[in-house]
């Protein structure tokens, strides 16, 4: 029988944590939450110690015995026992039947490493008020990969995976405790790179709550963060044998279009370069009709560009 591990990094969740809980227990082929709290200083591990009460052979509490949300990932997967692995943040919720309509899939497609599903996104401002609820819409697609690199987006929750691909995961690090923001992208990332399987199951399964926090330095941040993230994925498909020339082509010129898009974003001078220039934009990356006259300019005209 298929068992899902659920792995939960919490910190100051204790809002959050008695739904999120529910949705996970509520789910068939359960076979373990496991919790790391993350030094909460709210009311957390009270809750955490009630649920594992109530529930002795499904909840399993830890501390996290370092800092951050991805040593706590890491080592909630070193605890789990299960055939596949659900991560899910203290704050988000899996919907019903979620687990189920995955798993027919790694059941009729067993090459499968990773299915992903539709997804609901739930937006709150900074009173914590929801203010607007989008559904998120996906469906097959024939090259993963290309589609993170375009940022089509999807929320951590949404995913289930096949231990195994958990694993090598876990190998190359892909929580990876130097990384402070983009840390889902990461490590979905490098399962495409690493060329792992996705698969799609049809159904509105997951809900992603964001808050509203946007602070000059935490842009500033994310902008550089962003920046070095994309260039280890450029080094890691230089380094693969397992794509061809023009593939190698097509990935390292939209990941050099999505690093010239989040230097403007970022308010920095845009200029013709060895590695910014006209044959290496991805074009169709560039939705907005101004970013593309900036980035021509800059790239054709040699202008300065701020």
């Amino acid at each position: 029988m298929s068992k899902v591990s659920v792995i939960i990094p919490n910190y100051q969740g204790a809002r959050w944590l008695p739904l999120t809980l529910d949705s996970c227990l509520q789910q068939e082929f359960l076979h373990e939450i496991i919790v790391i709290d993350d030094h909460s200083a709210d009311n957390s591990w009270d809750i955490l110690k009630d649920y594992q009460a109530r529930y002795p052979q499904v909840v399993r509490i830890f501390t996290n015995p370092g800092k951050g949300g991805n040593p706590a990932r890491s080592y909630g997967y070193s605890r789990s026992t299960g055939s596949f692995i659900q991560w899910l943040d203290a704050d988000d919720q899996l919907l019903p039947g979620k687990f189920a309509r995955q798993l027919e899939v790694f059941r009729k497609f067993p090459d499968t490493d990773i299915v992903y599903s539709d997804w609901q996104l739930d937006i709150y401002d900074a009173a914590g008020v929801k203010i607007q609820k989008e559904y998120k819409k996906h469906r097959e697609y024939a090259d993963f990969l290309f589609e993170l690199l375009m940022d089509n987006w999807s929320a951590p929750n949404n995913y289930l995976l096949r231990r195994e691909a958990a694993d090598r995961l876990d190998r190359l690090d892909a929580w990876n405790p130097g990384t402070p923001v983009f840390q889902d992208r990461e490590y979905f990332t490098l399962a495409a790179i690493e060329g792992m399987r996705f698969r799609y199951a049809e159904g509105t399964l997951s809900v992603y709550n964001r808050w509203s926090k946007n602070s000059v330095s935490q842009k500033a941040g994310k902008e550089e963060a962003l920046s070095r993230l994309l260039d280890k994925f450029r080094q890691r498909l230089d380094a693969s044998s397992q794509y061809t020339a023009g593939q190698k082509k097509l990935y390292s010129d939209m990941i050099v279009t999505a690093k010239m898009m989040n230097r403007l974003a970022g308010g920095k001078i845009l200029l013709r370069d060895r590695e910014s220039r006209p044959d290496n934009v991805f074009w169709p990356m560039i939705k907005a009709p101004t970013t593309r006259i900036k980035i021509y300019l800059a790239l054709t005209l040699n202008k300065i560009i701020r």
